[in-house]
């Protein structure tokens, strides 16, 4: 488990003091309603949505002045990106399952999934409906994983230099003897910068200067049809087989506290945050 990092893609800032009060509890939208003759019925939005509720004691000031200046949106009106130190694994839920996330900019699932060379392809089971998997013709065939809630922007992973980044492969590609894995490192704009390697199932890396970006890639070198469930992307820690995902939302700042702390300059400094639909809006 590492530090907490919060900010825009390629400029998060690393909050190393612990929060006294962290609450990361998701909003599932449920609605209840109970008819005169005692039936329930159930209402629930389509998705959770993910509310995180931070609060220091004594932060140092230097630390306290960036979140301040993102409560107050002093660098620019978008949403941030929390990279939430309880999180083991930050594909989104259904997507480190191999499941499809179907919504408006995504109708087939297939905007989590895509080909990285001139062949192989992402496919919805037709037997397990929602469930997708990865064909390899040949042993050059890779497949990448996007972002799901950046759509609209660049589709990759928000990081920022400096911030460790482990990536293994899904359980049927990661059996394997001939798999390898990568990770691709891009500019603000999305532009390749370089990438960081491995023969196995597990790769692991260090953000460099000018990233701001990520896209993880698995290659299985060996021709069939492989289930994409058991991916694990990590920040700050070792990526593990079978990790539930917690997704990597953009979010926004939805209100904020902060008072002197005893002895100054220390502050007291609480931060509320909401999921928001995507990192255009």
């Amino acid at each position: 488990m590492g530090n907490l990092w919060i900010g825009p893609p390629g400029s998060m800032s690393e909050i190393d003091q612990a929060a006294k009060s962290f609450d990361r509890t998701a909003d599932l939208g449920v609605s209840e309603f109970k008819s005169l003759g005692g039936r329930v019925t159930v209402t629930r939005n389509l998705a959770p949505v993910r509310r995180i509720k931070l609060a220091w004691d004594l932060l140092p000031p230097a630390q306290a002045r960036v979140l301040d200046r993102i409560a107050r949106r002093i660098d620019g009106p978008g949403p941030v990106f929390l990279v939430d130190p309880a999180s083991g694994n930050v594909l989104d839920p259904r997507q480190a399952a191999g499941r499809g996330t179907k919504g408006a900019t995504d109708i087939t699932g297939l905007g989590q999934w895509f080909r990285t060379g001139p062949s192989g392809t992402v496919t919805e089971s037709t037997t397990m409906p929602g469930t997708f998997t990865f064909t390899a013709v040949d042993a050059n065939s890779a497949v990448a994983w996007s972002c799901v809630g950046t759509e609209g922007a660049v589709g990759d992973f928000p990081v920022t230099p400096g911030l460790q980044i482990s990536f293994r492969a899904p359980t049927a590609i990661a059996a394997l003897g001939t798999v390898g894995v990568g990770i691709d490192f891009k500019k603000a704009d999305g532009s390749y910068l370089t990438t960081t390697s491995a023969s196995g199932p597990l790769v692991t890396g260090t953000v460099p200067a000018g990233a701001a970006y990520v896209t993880p890639t698995a290659k299985p070198g060996t021709a069939g049809t492989y289930a994409l469930a058991g991916a694990c992307l990590t920040y700050g820690g070792t990526a593990a087989d079978g990790v539930p995902g917690d997704g990597l939302p953009p979010m926004s700042v939805t209100g904020y506290s902060d008072t002197p702390g005893r002895p100054l300059p220390f502050r007291n400094f609480s931060l509320d945050l909401v999921e928001v639909s995507s990192a255009t809006g």
